[in-house]
C-alpha cells in the first residue's frame, strides 16, 4: 500500500508539468488575441473626446486632377454610451447645408440641394460621402472607435514610414459593420494609427495614411488623413484646420432631426 501511495506521489509531478505543458500550447493564440485587442483599444483612445469641435477641408484628386475642395465643420460627442456626429458642409456652394447625422449606427442626411431629409439604410453607409473616397461610415463611426465591431488578431511587426508598428487584422463581429476585413498599422510608440487598409472579400479596395500629428489637450491628433482608392485613380486628402476636444461648441441639440432640418 505503502508502495502505491509512493508511486502515485512520484508522478504528481510530472502529471503537473504535463498539465502546465498543455495549459502552455494553448496560451500564446490567447494571449495574442488579447494583446491585439489591447493595442487597438489604446489607438481608438487617442483619438477619442468627449465632445470634439472641427473644422477641415477635403481635396479629391481624380487622375491627378484636383477637384474643389470641400469645407465642413464636424462634432462628435459621447454620452451615456453611444455615440454621436454630425458634419456639416460649409463649401463649395453645391455642398453647402448639406449634413450628415449618426446616433450609433442610424445615419441620417439633409441634402443642401433639395433641403430634403432623408434616412439612410446600413448598406448606404458603405457609399461615398460627397463623392470622396470617404465613405458615411469612415466619417461618422469614429466616436465609437474600431474595437466596437471587430475582432483583432495580432499579424506581427512591421514598419511604416520608419515607425515600428504592430499589424493587426480585424474581422467584422457586428453585422453592422462596415467592412468585412480591415488591417491596421499601430506604432509601438503611442499606439497611433499610421494605415489602415480595408478589404472586401480579399481584395484591398482602399487604404488610409495618417500623418501630421499634434497634441491637442490629452490627445495626439493626426491632422492629416489620405484615403487612396485601389478601384480607381482617385485619392482624397483631409486637412483638420482647427480642433476642439471638450469642446463647448458641442451640445446635445446638435444631434436631432430637429437641427438637422434647420441647417441651410
Amino acid at each position: 500500500m505503502s508502495f502505491l501511495v509512493m508511486k502515485t506521489d512520484r508522478l504528481k509531478p510530472i502529471m503537473v508539468f504535463m498539465l502546465v505543458t498543455l495549459l502552455t500550447a494553448f496560451l500564446p493564440n490567447s494571449a495574442a488575441a488579447q494583446s491585439a485587442d489591447e493595442i487597438v483599444k489604446r489607438a481608438d483612445e487617442a483619438l477619442k473626446g468627449d465632445r470634439i469641435y472641427s473644422t477641415s477641408r477635403m481635396t479629391v484628386y481624380k487622375s491627378g486632377k484636383a477637384q474643389p475642395v470641400q469645407e465642413m465643420e464636424g462634432y462628435s460627442m459621447e454620452k451615456e454610451g453611444k455615440s454621436y456626429s454630425l458634419s456639416i458642409y460649409t463649401a463649395p456652394n453645391r455642398m453647402k447645408g448639406t449634413a450628415n447625422l449618426m446616433i450609433e449606427d442610424d445615419l441620417w442626411v439633409r441634402f443642401g440641394s433639395t433641403g430634403r431629409t432623408r434616412k439612410l439604410s446600413s448598406s448606404a453607409k458603405k457609399n461615398s460621402a460627397g463623392g470622396t473616397d470617404f465613405s458615411y461610415a469612415d466619417m461618422g463611426d469614429g466616436g465609437q472607435g474600431i474595437s466596437e465591431k471587430y475582432r483583432a488578431r495580432l499579424l506581427g511587426d512591421d514598419t511604416v514610414e520608419g515607425e515600428d508598428c504592430y499589424k493587426v487584422e480585424l474581422l467584422a463581429a457586428d453585422s453592422d459593420a462596415p467592412y468585412e476585413k480591415m488591417v491596421v498599422f499601430i506604432t509601438k510608440e503611442g499606439f497611433r494609427y499610421l494605415r489602415i487598409d480595408y478589404y472586401e472579400g480579399n481584395a484591398n479596395i482602399k487604404s488610409m495614411t495618417l500623418h501630421d500629428f499634434r497634441t491637442v489637450g490629452s490627445k495626439v491628433y493626426p491632422f492629416r488623413q489620405t484615403m487612396e482608392n485601389h478601384t480607381k485613380p482617385s485619392v482624397t486628402v483631409v486637412e483638420v484646420i482647427k480642433l476642439e476636444m471638450d469642446s463647448s461648441k458641442v451640445q446635445d441639440r446638435l444631434f436631432t432631426i430637429g437641427y438637422l432640418e434647420s441647417i441651410r
